[in-house]
């Protein structure tokens, strides 16, 4: 009953926002956003003990009730950025419901077509939110819309080459076939669109610095999350003895690493920056599904977990700097006598993305590289660590412009809502950096469920 309490609380949260987006009351809109999102998340923390499959399709386990929790966690924080920064919230809260609800169909899959159906309920909302962020979003909702329309496209041809390689579409391990072969090169191209792999990432950092803060948020926070969701559950589980699938997944995070990487070196928008730091993120994470273990899937899920928080708790700042005019690496110095608060996340969670230790970066790194070398790919690693290492280079320009003082700086104040989400991924940074083990072992315990 558990299971369909939490669909049935999903349903109500999106078709009831569209009364909101019809009444257009804000405050209300927001209130009732935060209610259900806090219902379904304490419904969601009883989904980890069920194993159970729903109308042939649903299917509840530990995998899907991690991403659940960390999906519904990341929208409540965005919600409340979105409060503060978005003229149009109550469009955003509606269109999100149903991103969250696509994103649902998606870790909860037992059937390649209900992903595919998940993922388009979470892409096809993203692009409306990132048209109606600002006034010049048009550009960058066009090159999204573009993106996610070749993923679909791909998504849909490997699906045809599935099902001709097993006679069915449930997501179960498929005998080696030149079909499945093609499947499995197809799922890895639509799916790399979804996580931001390179090359199909190139267009991303134009989206990121043409979307509002919050909707770069989104972007990163919640869509990332859902693509890599997809990509550990169709390719691990159904190409689990796929020796090419490891290669394939080693030569994205090689790929993407460096290119996410050397092309951040030479950024100056801020939102830019963070648009390439995101898709090296992606690169890393990707190395568990390289690995091709349990432990390595279970590191993949802690570093997403990591990512989401990091993440999202920059993008608050961020979104709070550029409500002041200030998009570009020179605007944030003197910051740390504006705003110490701010100053403190910012490197905190700068700190995180390097993997510095007592972070939780730190921790999703560790159990990445760990992983690799357990799989014989002591190389992967060792290209991990050469990654982190250039990322210092930039992130520490950064962190130095936050930390130099300005002459006749003036304090900033911050809205309260922006606060709540700062201090709430600096406690998760700090918290499960130093004290890493109840997700790093939720995150074990999931991963045995695919």
């Amino acid at each position: 009953m558990l299971g369909l309490a939490f669909f049935i609380v999903s349903f109500v949260l999106a078709f009831g926002n569209l009364y909101w987006l019809y009444s257009e009351k804000r405050r209300s809109s927001f209130v009732f956003n935060l209610v259900f999102l806090i219902l379904a998340f304490g419904i969601g923390l009883h989904l980890f003990s069920i194993q159970k499959i729903y109308f042939g399709i649903l299917s509840v386990n530990s995998f899907g009730a991690f991403f659940a929790i960390l999906l519904i966690s990341a929208l409540l924080l965005l919600n409340l950025i979105a409060y503060s920064y978005s003229s149009d919230y109550v469009v955003f809260a509606g269109l999100s419901s149903f991103m969250l609800l696509g994103s649902f169909a998606v870790v909860f899959s037992a059937a390649i077509p209900l992903v595919f159906i998940g993922l388009e309920l979470v892409t096809m909302p993203a692009v409306f939110i990132i048209l109606v962020s600002t006034r010049r979003s048009v550009e960058a909702a066009i090159k999204y819309l573009i993106v996610s329309a070749l993923a679909t496209a791909v998504f849909a041809l490997a699906m045809v080459f599935f099902f001709g390689a097993s006679g069915s579409l449930e997501i179960t391990p498929l005998a080696k076939s030149a079909f499945s072969i093609t499947a499995l090169a197809l799922f890895f191209v639509a799916l790399g669109i979804e996580s931001s792999q390179f090359p199909f990432s190139v267009v991303f950092p134009d989206v990121y610095e043409g979307s509002a803060g919050y909707a770069t948020a989104l972007l990163g926070g919640f869509n990332e999350l859902v693509g890599f969701a997809a990509l550990l559950l169709v390719v691990y589980v159904a190409f689990a003895t796929f020796k090419i699938s490891s290669y394939i997944a080693a030569g994205f995070a090689v790929f993407t690493m460096f290119y996410g990487n050397l092309a951040a070196l030479h950024q100056e928008n801020l939102k830019r920056l963070m648009a390439y730091s995101s898709i090296s993120q992606a690169g890393y994470i990707i190395i568990g599904l390289a690995a091709g273990s349990t432990s390595g899937i279970a590191a993949s899920m802690f570093q997403i977990f990591a990512h989401s928080f990091l993440f999202i708790g920059l993008l608050a700042v961020i979104s709070w700097l550029e409500s002041r005019g200030r998009s570009s690496i020179e605007s944030v110095i003197g910051l740390r006598d504006e705003n110490k608060l701010a100053s403190f996340a910012l490197v905190l969670f700068l700190l995180g993305l390097i993997g510095m230790p007592f972070t939780t970066g730190f921790v999703g790194k560790f159990l990445l590289f760990l992983s690799a070398v357990k799989s014989n790919m002591v190389w992967l690693a060792i290209l991990g660590i050469i990654n982190s290492i250039i990322s210092i280079f930039y992130y520490a320009k950064l962190i130095t412009a936050v930390l130099t003082s300005k002459f006749n700086a003036r304090k900033q104040s911050m809205e309260i809502t922006t606060k709540i989400v700062i201090i709430i991924c600096s406690i998760v940074t700090l918290l499960f950096g130093i004290y890493a083990s109840p997700v790093s072992n939720i995150a074990a315990y999931a991963a045995k469920a695919i």
